[in-house]
C-alpha cells in the first residue's frame, strides 16, 4: 500500500510556522498489524528499543525509567504494553527495516510536493508503541518533527515555541548539545498557552521545530510513528544553539544571538566547530540508565531491577 499524506490549503501555507492535524492513511498499512510488530520486536536491534515506564505527576520527570527487555520475546513485549503503563520507543526503525526507509521517504516526497519552499535535506523515524493511559512528559525535541497516529487515541498538547516562558534558552541549548534530555520543567498554568488535540488513527500532527508539547495515551493501545526531518535552516538553529552553548560554558558569555543566518552565526559556529575538533568541547550525552526490567505478567509490564536481583539471592 502507498502511503498518503492529505494538507488542507492551510495546512500547506502554515506548515512548520504554527500547530497542524492533517489526514493520512497509514493506519491502513499492513506495516502496523500486531503480526507485524510482534515480527519487527523479534528482529529489531535491541540496543535501539527503549521501553519506558513513567508515573502520573507531570513535574515528576525522574518517574520516567528505563526498563531492560533482554530476553523478552515480541510477542511478550507487547503482551506487556497491552497490559502495563510503558512505552516502547523503536528508534530509527528506518535504519533497520527498509520497509520503513521506504514508508518515510514517500510521506516526505509527498509533504515536500505539497509545502511550497519544504525542501528535507534527510529525515528519520521512531515507531511509538504504548500502552493505554500511559504518557510522554512535558518535553521539546530538538529537530523538527511529525507524529503520524496509526492506532488508538492520543491527546497532544502543544505549547509556543522559542518562547522563555515555556522553555527556557538554555535548557534549549543543552538539549542540541544533547547533554540533557529532551525534558523540561512544567507547570500546570502552561496549558492556559496550549493548543490540545485529540488524536484519531488516520491523523498526524506537526507543529513549530522546538515547540514543547506532552502526550496522554487514552484507553486503548497505541501505534504512532514519530518522524524527524532536517533542513538547511534547522541544521543552522542546531549548530547556533550547540555553539552558544559553548560560548556559554567555556567562555561565560551568556544571552548570545540566537540568529541563524549572518556574519556573526557563521563566525560562532565556525569558531565552535574547530573548537569541538581540538576537543575543547567535550560532551557527556545524557543517557538513560535502566532501573526496571520487562515483565509481561507484573503490574505496570515491569519489575524494578532491585527486586528481581533481591528474589534470586533469596533463592540460592
Amino acid at each position: 500500500m502507498t502511503p498518503a499524506v492529505q494538507l488542507s490549503a492551510a495546512g500547506k501555507a502554515d506548515f512548520g510556522r504554527r500547530p497542524l492535524v492533517e489526514s493520512h492513511n497509514l493506519h491502513r498499512h499492513e506495516l502496523f498489524s500486531d503480526a507485524a510488530l510482534i515480527d519487527l520486536l523479534d528482529h529489531f536491534p535491541r540496543q535501539h528499543l527503549y521501553a519506558l515506564t513513567m508515573g502520573n505527576d507531570l513535574t515528576r520527570t525522574d518517574d520516567n525509567r528505563l526498563a531492560l527487555h533482554d530476553g523478552v520475546s515480541g510477542a511478550e513485549l507487547l503482551r506487556a504494553v497491552k497490559n502495563g503503563r510503558l512505552w516502547l520507543n523503536i528508534t530509527r526503525v528506518d535504519r533497520a527495516d527498509a520497509r520503513y526507509r521506504t514508508l518515510i521517504d514517500q510521506l516526505y516526497a509527498q509533504l515536500a510536493a505539497q509545502v511550497p519552499g519544504f525542501l528535507p535535506v534527510a529525515s528519520q523515524g521512531t515507531l511509538l508503541v504504548s500502552s493505554p493511559h500511559a504518557l510522554v512528559y512535558y518535553h521539546a525535541d530538538g529537530p523538527a518533527s511529525a507524529l503520524w497516529h496509526i492506532r488508538g487515541r492520543k491527546r497532544i498538547w502543544i505549547y509556543p515555541a522559542l518562547d522563555e516562558r515555556y522553555v527556557q534558552r538554555e535548557l534549549l541549548e543543552d538539549i542540541f548539545a544533547g547533554v540533557r534530555h529532551e525534558y523540561l520543567p512544567y507547570e500546570n498554568a502552561y496549558d492556559q498557552a496550549a493548543a490540545v488535540y485529540d488524536l484519531e488513527p488516520g491523523q498526524w500532527a506537526t507543529w513549530p521545530q522546538n515547540a514543547p508539547h506532552r502526550v496522554t495515551n487514552l484507553d486503548s493501545l497505541n501505534v504512532s510513528l514519530s518522524t524527524e526531518h532536517f533542513t538547511r535552516q534547522s541544521r543552522a538553529r542546531a549548530r547556533v544553539y550547540t555553539a552558544n552553548r559553548f560560548f556559554r560554558t567555556r567562555l561565560g558569555l551568556r544571552n548570545l544571538s540566537t540568529r541563524e543566518n549572518g556574519p556573526a552565526a557563521l563566525t560562532k559556529t565556525v569558531i565552535h566547530r574547530l573548537a569541538s575538533k581540538a576537543g575543547l568541547d567535550p560532551l557527556q550525552i545524557k543517557r538513560h540508565v535502566p532501573s526496571m526490567r520487562v515483565d509481561p505478567d507484573a503490574p505496570g509490564g515491569v519489575v524494578a531491577l532491585e527486586a528481581r536481583s533481591g528474589s534470586a539471592k533469596g533463592s540460592d
